[in-house]
Formats: structure tokens, C-alpha cells, sequence
């Protein structure tokens, strides 16, 4: 019985698992820096159509969210909450950007929505790149 509760108990808590964004842009650097992780930069808005679809299909694939969870701090920024992007060029939404967490940029940028399967490619070569 133990056994069977512990295993629902497991799978329910992975049903409702996300990925850990930062509070803040802010925070998101600290953070980087003190678990020495690199940064995912990702600038949105609410109406944008590819990053609702982004974070209701690639962030909750499972692949993604483990991968994302040990090399990455995910920061989102909403473009219209903060017009000037922290000075970073962006155009459309999404727009990503990867950091080491000494803030340096890592490759381009990248812009609009991929697989889940394509994302995680991208993060397997921005992670090879730093």
C-alpha cells in the first residue's frame, strides 16, 4: 500500500511539475551566477500566440523541463511590462537569448517557437557552447 501511494503521490507531483522561472531579471542573474548555470533569456508577451504555445507544449515536456532544470535558469521578460528589454534588440516575441551567469551572451539570439524536440537540440548546443 505504501508503495502504491508513494507512486501516485510521484506521479501526480510530475503531472503538475513546471519549469522554475526567476522572479525577476534581476534575480535570475544572482541566481546563474551562484549555481553557475547559464541563462535563458526568453522575451514575451501575452499575446503572443508562439510563446503561449512554447510554454503550454515545449516548457512542460518532460525532456525539456529536466534539461532546463540542470544547466538553465529560465527568465522571462514581458515586453510590454518592461519597453526598454534591458537593453537587448528584440523584435518579435518570443525572442531568446542565452547567458553565461556572468552575463555574457552565448551564440545569437534566437527568435520564435521550435519543438519540443528542436528546443532541446538548441539547449543541448547553447550549453556546448558556453
Amino acid at each position: 500500500m505504501k508503495k502504491i501511494l508513494l507512486t501516485v503521490l510521484f506521479l501526480t507531483s510530475s503531472l503538475f511539475a513546471e519549469l522554475d522561472w526567476a522572479s525577476s531579471y534581476e534575480q535570475g542573474l544572482v541566481k546563474a551566477k551562484k549555481e553557475h548555470k547559464v541563462v535563458m533569456l526568453m522575451f514575451s508577451s501575452k499575446t503572443c500566440k508562439m510563446c503561449n504555445y512554447m510554454k503550454k507544449t515545449v516548457y512542460e515536456n518532460d525532456d525539456v523541463m529536466e534539461y532546463v532544470g540542470n544547466f538553465f535558469i529560465p527568465i522571462e521578460v514581458d515586453v510590454q511590462a518592461h519597453p526598454d528589454k534591458y537593453g537587448y534588440q528584440v523584435i518579435g516575441t518570443p525572442t531568446y537569448y542565452f547567458l553565461t551567469s556572468d552575463g555574457k551572451q552565448i551564440g545569437r539570439m534566437m527568435m520564435g517557437g521550435a519543438t519540443p524536440e528542436g528546443f532541446l537540440q538548441k539547449l543541448k548546443e547553447v550549453k556546448q557552447g558556453q
